[in-house]
Formats: structure tokens, sequence, C-alpha cells
């Protein structure tokens, strides 16, 4: 089976960039050379990756239409417009991932009303394709909106999607790398967003597809990319197999990495990527865990009980005296693979003690966060847990006298109160946290609202 790995701004596309896609020269060519090696192949089906579109925090989906149409209207080009045969293959691969226990959308007709959804191919996939259609116009597609699923899962849905697939087709992974390239990037500027472009050509040039599953949290948040989850998909593909890969591009003309390889799948291979990973992740975890202080392990201890068993756990002794005889606010916050989990707590006590505080809430964050579904058993070995434990709130006057690092602020109108913690990843100035807790208490900027400022101690 031959992958590979594209970018898609629609700039590259002369009839969009009309001479700025000159900029981004080694990654035309590059494109030029995958849609070259794809018409030498021949596939029946080419399957194709996507970030964008359709994309669900909790599913796959993918298109079973018999006919599947796409254009760049969402770029002011509604006249460059596509339309493919879809694949029998499409509803296999549907049928087989949920089969197997991976959430995926069936799109079609009737879930695209259900979900008031396009069914239209975004423009992920529409880039890469324009090249290939250049060059071959024999196939049949299989149009695949990535979700944020576990990095697990999305590794067993590549398995399924290459084995349903055969060996004889393609499948491209599409996205681009980090957008904070530069100063002048869409997304802005991170130092790290070098360094994550470094890594996954790094993974790719030597054949390492395990670093893509195991890149770190911090910098895959930093570098605001695109790539990670049709990535996770690819190197799940390449399970059980030898592989021989070629980066063929990169380059970052617009602030954005674009890169571009291609990668042969060899012989079986008794080495198992996947369970590497997961003897990693065990190590790593258990690693965490004796690193929790008791305010941390007496929360993470009782969302296990309370997942496994339905047990609330009562107040174990042997913990520090602050602990049994101190009241204040709580928050339990969970994090799973870099993305919040779930996030419940209290501006001031409820309860009798500290710990009987943070038993509350750490069931609380774990089932019962709107924005989120209960965490199931599966997923505690993957959570990161934090405990904070809050100070007196204080009135302040304005919004000088706060700082995102050192103070949390709370905004109040009657009866609409909302909360944010301070020293939080993306918040970087007040204006953002103060709008942030004003969009969560459902207050309007134009309102009159009170402001205060309290501290926290942060256990991790």
């Amino acid at each position: 089976m031959n992958l590979y790995i594209t970018p898609h701004p629609p700039i590259i596309l002369s009839e969009i960039g009309k001479g700025e896609e000159e900029k981004a020269e080694k990654t035309v060519l590059g494109m030029k050379k995958i849609a070259s090696d794809i018409k030498r192949k021949k596939p029946k089906t080419i399957a194709i990756i996507t970030p964008h579109g359709n994309v669900f925090s909790d599913a796959l989906c993918i298109n079973t239409e018999h006919i599947i149409k796409g254009n760049f209207g969402g770029f002011g080009y509604d006249e460059i417009s596509y339309k493919f045969d879809g694949s029998d293959r499409a509803k296999a691969i549907f049928e087989e991932l949920n089969r197997n226990g991976i959430a995926c959308i069936d799109l079609n007709k009737k879930t695209a009303s259900q979900y008031s959804i396009s069914k239209g191919i975004d423009h992920g996939a529409l880039v890469p394709l324009h090249f290939i259609l250049q060059e071959y116009k024999g196939f049949d597609l299989v149009h695949i909106n990535a979700g944020f699923l576990s990095k697990t899962q999305m590794y067993e849905a590549g398995e399924i999607i290459a084995r349903v697939l055969g060996e004889e087709n393609v499948l491209i992974a599409s996205g681009d790398l980090s957008h904070r390239l530069t100063r002048g990037a869409p997304s802005g500027y991170d130092e790290m967003g070098k360094i994550y472009d470094e890594y996954i050509m790094n993974a790719v040039k030597n054949d390492r597809y395990i670093d893509i599953l195991e890149v770190d949290e911090n910098m895959l948040e930093r570098a605001g990319q695109c790539a990670q989850k049709p990535l996770e998909i690819l190197a799940g593909a390449l399970e059980g197999y030898k592989t021989e890969s070629e980066v063929y591009s990169y380059e970052g003309p617009f602030g954005v990495g674009y890169l571009t390889a291609g990668i042969v799948r060899k012989e079986k291979s008794k080495k198992s990527v996947i369970a590497e990973f997961l003897e990693h992740r065990e190590e790593g975890f258990l690693k965490m865990k004796r690193k929790e202080d008791e305010y941390v392990s007496l929360a993470r201890r009782t969302i296990d009980e309370y997942i496994k068993h339905g047990d609330i756990i009562e107040v174990p002794e042997g913990l520090s005296d602050e602990l049994y005889t101190e009241r204040k606010g709580v928050f339990v916050s969970i994090k799973k693979e870099g993305r919040l989990r779930g996030c419940i707590g209290t501006i001031e006590p409820l309860h009798e003690s500290i710990a009987k505080e943070i038993i509350k809430n750490a069931i609380s964050a774990s089932t019962r966060d709107p924005r989120f579904n209960e965490i199931e058993e599966n997923e505690l070995s993957d959570l990161v847990i934090s405990v904070d434990v809050l100070f007196p709130p204080e009135d302040i006057e304005s919004m000088d006298m706060l700082d995102t690092e050192e103070y949390g602020v709370i905004v109040n109108k009657g009866y609409r109160r909302g909360l944010l913690l301070p020293n939080l990843e993306g918040i970087d100035s007040v204006d953002e946290q103060v709008s942030i807790a004003l969009q969560k208490a459902g207050i309007r900027e134009d309102e009159n609202y009170e402001l205060q400022r309290f501290k926290v101690v942060r256990h991790i």
C-alpha cells in the first residue's frame, strides 16, 4: 500500500493563488510528485483523511454517498468545483469501525439533515485531490473526516481503514503542520511551532511512527496544527509493517508548515508500534502517579472508585491536617491528551473540609460537567488531574488589578456568575480572561458587572 502526507492550503492552486503559489514552489512540486506517483500506481480507490469539514469530538465521519461533490466556495471560488464517484469501501469501513467500537457517522442525505452538516468535500481533501486530478482520474473516493478520538482509537481506526481499503489502493493524510512559525502567521507565533514541525519530519524520515503517538502534549497544543489526528490514523495504517518513507518537501512560506511525503508499506513486521506505545504510556502513567501530591492522589482515587464501582470513598486517614481542618473552595480539573475532559469546582466551600470538597468535586468533574460525556473506565489511565484550592475572592475596581498568571477572575451580575482560574494555557491577556468569564456567565461585555479576583494553590 502507498500512503502520502499532504498539506492543504488553497493558495497553492494557481486559480486561487494568482501568483502567490510561487512562494510555495517546493510544496507544489511535492504535490505534483505525489500525483504522478498515484498515476503510475493506478489505484481503484483513494481514501483521504482530512481534519476539516464535519469534525466531531467523539466520532469519525465517512461520506457514503454514491456521488460526492465539493468546491472552493468558502474561499470565494464557487466555480472551482469537483465531482467524484463514491466508493463501496466507504460503507464497509464505516461498518467495520463501529463493529470494533470506534464511533463513526455514516454521512448521507439523512444524517446530513439530522446533524445539520454538509455532504460536500472540504478544502482539506480538495487541495490534494486537485493536484491528483491533473494526472489521474480513474478512481473512486473515500472521504473521511477525522475526529477528536483518543490516540489509541485513531490508531486502531487507521488499521481498520487500511485493511478494508486493500493493499492495491492509496491512503492520504491531509494536514498542515504548525500554524505559528513566524510573527505574522495566521495564529500568531510560538517557538514550539518549528520544534513540532521538525519532530514530525524526523518521525517520517526515520520511519518512527510511534513518535506521532508520543508527541509531547504541550508542544502539540502550542504548535497550533491541524495534521495530528490524520497522522495518528496514518500511523495506524502502518501497524505490523516495515516501511520506507521519503520527505518530498517542507517549507513554511506563509507562517504555516507544509509537508509532502510518501510512504510505502513493505513486508510484514513482528514489531507492534501500538504495543510499544501502550507499554510506554503505562510506564509514564505510573511515574506520574508517583509524583502526584496527596490532593491529586485523593482526587484520582475518588474518580477511579466512582467510575469503576460507583462508590463514593470516605475521607481516608493519613492526610495532612489542613485537608481535615480547613474549608476552602476547590476546583478539580481533568485533561486527556492535553485537552480538557472535565472541570467542576466550588468558589466557596460547601463541605466540612478540603478533603470532602475534593471528593465531591472530583466526582462532579468526571461525571457531571455538561460539556462532556461521563468519563469511562478505559480512559482512567489517560487522565491528568490537577486540584486548585481557592483563597477567598476579593472585590476589585478594575481589570488593572488582575494578572492572568497570579489571579483568577470572577464576574458577577445579579444571579449570573462566571469564573476562570489563573495560569491557564492559551489565556495570555486579562481582556481574554475576563471575556471568557463573561461568556461563561452569560453576561454581555457592555453590561455593568462586578469584578473579583482570587488566588489559588495548584496541586499537580
